[in-house]
């Protein structure tokens, strides 16, 4: 229910599916980089932290697409999270972190 880039200019009532299928393939390719490419936020401002060890092929992939990532091997305690949660946008973690209510 947003606006139909392909087939109007006027909000649309189809959802993607139905409409993409009539859009021409450079129209669609455009679409398709225009949403990889756009961010609400700049991924090099964006701060990771993963914990509990994983794996480097992961850690590689987020700072190969421009997120800034701390990685730790352990997890954290409760107030050693609260500390590192302040100014992070994503936290990254397995089964021995425990998430309460005063780290969020």
């Amino acid at each position: 229910q947003g606006q139909c880039c392909v087939c109007c200019t006027r909000r649309c009532e189809f959802p993607p599916p139905l409409y993409e299928s009539m859009a021409e393939p450079s129209a669609k390719r455009a679409r398709v980089a225009e949403e990889e490419t756009a961010t609400s936020f700049p991924k090099n401002k964006i701060k990771v932290l993963l914990l509990e060890g994983v794996s480097q092929r992961g850690i590689q992939m987020l700072r190969d697409d421009g997120f800034q990532v701390e990685a730790l091997k352990t997890a954290l305690s409760e107030d050693e999270l609260v500390e590192k949660v302040k100014d992070l946008h994503i936290l990254g973690i397995r089964s021995k972190t425990q998430v309460t209510k005063k780290v969020i």
